[in-house]
């Protein structure tokens, strides 16, 4: 064997030319040190590693030099596995962390968890080997087991509310963890859109996701809880006005027929509790969603999503999880009449004068009687001697209001006439229960 200088220093053992039989008998010459030094743990890329890690994931060689050495061997470069972008220990399926979850809370303001959907997660790893649909309730921190650590892909399916409005689509890398409450959840939030800004097509698109949702689904989105929630998708699609209700129950129909038929084509993640359980579970994980799968571990508010069970796959147990209520509000349509006030308006008027009018009179200079009438006939009979004129106002001058527009009384409406739809209960979409 050659020795390589970024691997090993001086004192590394040849074995080289030595039987196979023989080279246990080799003596290992190992000081206190050294003893103490292998006892440490190893950091490589950041991360500690026990040697005993190391040793099953790496070569032989290293193996040996690691723990001869403790850590005055280095390790040159990241490309030792023959991949850069290779994780430096490969994980064993004993491995501790074969429970890994992802710690999510999906913020989504308007979200009730009564009559909204839940939300639907669609969980990646990169080399497909985990791919399945779990549903999950929104504004709370949930936990989904992905079995082995590393980065997941997340993409949400936007619940619909009630009103039938709802939610941009998102996604998100999210790193696994321990389940262990000390992890600091992946916070998404979602981007309401209001029932009236919907288009036709992005609620069709929705039910078409739904459908995908759960042919690909875990326990939560299975058997009549799936069929359940597909059905609880269509409702709220459907009271949206812009919704294409043939489009629209055609899909979430395919959902429910799906679902009713009880199986999956999930991959569903490998965990340590399934090798515990071989003799149960076929390929599902620990799950507290109910029948089977990988699903979301939370305390039961999340739409479709309920009681605990480690079931897997299509097999289940003999118990049956207890029924959760999927309440659907019921509703009516009240018409509002339209509101009116009378408005009173002044007439419009203006103002416009009139002169005095004047006659000229003739006034007897003797006596002063006005003898306009006959002047010279009062002269002859009184022989009066001439007369004088004089102008008398005979009507005064005057304003006079003239209307433009006369006064009026006016109906004007306040409110238009308008539809209100009023929940007057819930009801359960599985069993007909009320409340």
């Amino acid at each position: 064997m050659k020795k390589d200088s970024n691997m090993f220093n001086d004192n590394s053992i040849e074995t080289e030319g030595v039987p196979a039989d023989k080279t246990a008998e080799i003596p290992k010459v190992v000081d206190s040190t050294e003893e103490e030094n292998a006892k440490k743990p190893l950091v490589l890329f950041g991360r500690e590693f026990s040697r005993k890690q190391v040793c099953a994931a790496g070569a032989g060689i290293l193996c040996a030099a690691l723990l001869i050495g403790g850590g005055a061997y280095a390790i040159s470069h990241a490309s030792w596995t023959g991949d850069s972008n290779a994780p430096a220990v490969s994980q064993s399926k004993d491995d501790e962390k074969q429970d890994m979850v992802l710690t999510l809370e999906v913020k989504a303001d308007g979200w009730d968890a009564d009559t909204s959907t839940p939300v639907i997660a669609h969980i990646e790893d990169a080399d497909g080997k985990v791919d399945f649909y779990t549903a999950i309730a929104a504004n709370k921190q949930v936990t989904v087991e992905v079995g082995e650590s590393g980065t997941y892909s997340v993409t949400l399916i936007p619940p619909v509310n009630a009103d039938g409005s709802t939610y941009k689509a998102a996604s998100s890398k999210v790193k696994a963890g321990k389940d262990d409450k000390k992890t600091n959840g992946t916070v998404i939030t979602l981007e309401k859109v209001d029932a009236d800004k919907v288009t036709k097509d992005d609620l069709t698109a929705i039910a078409k996701d739904v459908a995908a949702a759960v042919k690909k689904g875990d326990s939560t989105l299975t058997g009549d809880r799936g069929a359940a929630l597909a059905k609880m998708f269509e409702d709220n699609i459907k009271k949206n006005p812009n919704a294409d209700a043939d489009a629209v129950e055609k899909e979430t129909g395919k959902a429910e027929e799906t679902a009713k038929e009880d199986k999956s084509d999930a991959k569903t993640p490998e965990t340590s509790d399934n090798k515990k359980n071989d003799s149960d579970s076929s390929n599902g994980s620990k799950n507290d969603s109910g029948n089977g799968g990988s699903g979301s571990k939370s305390d039961g508010n999340s739409g479709n999503s309920g009681s605990s069970s480690n079931s897997g796959g299509s097999s289940k147990k003999d118990e049956t999880p207890a029924h959760q209520h999927n309440w659907v509000a019921q509703t009516k349509t009240v018409h509002h009449d339209a509101q009116y006030k009378t408005v009173h308006h002044d007439a419009v008027t203006h103002q416009v004068w009139h002169d005095a009018v004047t006659e000229e009179h003739y006034i007897c200079n003797q006596c002063g009687a006005d003898i306009t009438s006959d002047p010279w006939g009062h002269l002859d009979a009184y022989d009066h001697g001439g007369y004088h004129s004089s102008y008398v106002t005979v009507k005064q001058g005057y304003y006079e209001t003239v209307t433009d527009k006369a006064a009026y009384d006016e109906q004007v409406q306040v409110s238009a006439a308008w539809d209100e739809t009023v929940t007057t209960g819930y009801k359960c979409s599985s069993c007909g229960a009320t409340k």
